[in-house]
């Protein structure tokens, strides 16, 4: 386009450059008009039949100038219309050149935007998919972790209970005296003469005692618990129906169920946490009960420990 610009510009000088000449060609004449018209004078007005004829030549040779000069203008007049008519072709044509192009460029990111659209809308359903999967998966996590939980509190109670049963026949005694590297021999003794001393009829032996001991550290001033496990369950059911004699002395003993980590907590929880209510609470065979206030026993069954545990345990214990 720049190089048609260029020829119809050059087309333009020539053609003003022709006009100008054919004008000063023109101007020319008229001067050397004026000039003979001054020497004719000069001459004193020679003939009038040479002045005539020479007048004529040059007004003739005047109206052919302005004709051409005429024609020239139309030319150019002419040239200038065909060059708008070009100029308007070019640039019609430029514009539908860059118009389809744009349309092409256009219709390919439409393309392009659709194909990521499907593109999106496959990923969208498949994370979809993935979101229903990761819920499944974790409901079913909680519904396994749940029963995990559940397991393991029915495995605690069912070892809590095995373990409380193979104590069926212990005895727990607390406040005989304790000494410094005491035997086991000496700690049996010492049982067996408390016993028989302030249970009638008891006739406490040797060939009675499987096994007894005393529980933890031995310290000054503080008498350690002694485990006593009997050969006969029925003279332990009979140390236990009279422990209650025992309590109730001027050097109290405390005879009890040889209660598992577990129970013996529980225990404690049912004793202090509600004062208010329980008025009193023991255990017999492992069993924990307390009575109320409207003096109801009750008892204390495994699903009911976590109720008592989680109590709060009264400002002074």
């Amino acid at each position: 386009m720049d190089k048609e610009n260029s020829t119809i510009k050059a087309g333009d000088k020539r053609t003003r450059r022709v006009i100008s000449s054919i004008s000063d060609a023109d101007t020319s004449v008229s001067e050397k008009k004026n000039i003979k018209q001054k020497k004719k004078k000069q001459k004193n007005k020679e003939s009038d039949t040479q002045d005539d004829s020479q007048d004529e030549q040059e007004i003739n040779i005047a109206s052919k100038l302005q004709s051409i000069n005429q024609k020239l203008s139309n030319m150019l007049t002419k040239d200038s219309s065909d060059l708008k008519e070009l100029i308007k072709d070019v640039v019609l044509h430029l514009k539908e050149d860059m118009l389809g192009s744009l349309v092409l460029s256009i219709e390919k990111v439409e393309s392009e935007l659709f194909e990521k659209e499907l593109e999106n809308g496959k990923l969208a359903k498949e994370i979809e998919k993935l979101g229903k999967t990761i819920i499944e998966h974790k409901n079913e996590n909680e519904r396994l972790q749940k029963q995990i939980n559940t397991q393991g509190e029915t495995n605690e109670t069912k070892m809590n209970e095995l373990e409380q049963y193979s104590r069926r026949s212990n005895i727990k005694l607390e406040g005989i005296p304790d000494k410094e590297n005491e035997t086991i021999n000496e700690t049996a003794k010492k049982v067996i003469q408390t016993l028989n001393k302030n249970i009638p009829d008891l006739n406490l032996t040797m060939n009675d005692i499987d096994i007894t001991h005393r529980i933890g550290i031995f310290k000054k001033n503080n008498d350690r618990p002694i485990v006593l496990k009997m050969v006969s369950r029925m003279k332990r059911s009979y140390i236990m129906r009279h422990a209650k004699h025992l309590r109730k002395q001027s050097a109290p003993i405390y005879i009890n169920d040889h209660l598992t980590k577990l129970n013996a907590h529980v225990f404690a929880c049912v004793r202090k946490k509600q004062t208010d209510i329980v008025t009193s609470a023991w255990s017999r065979d492992g069993v924990i009960y307390y009575r109320d206030v409207n003096e109801h026993i009750h008892k204390v069954s495994p699903e009911q420990f976590h109720y008592w545990i989680d109590l709060p345990w009264p400002t002074s214990r």
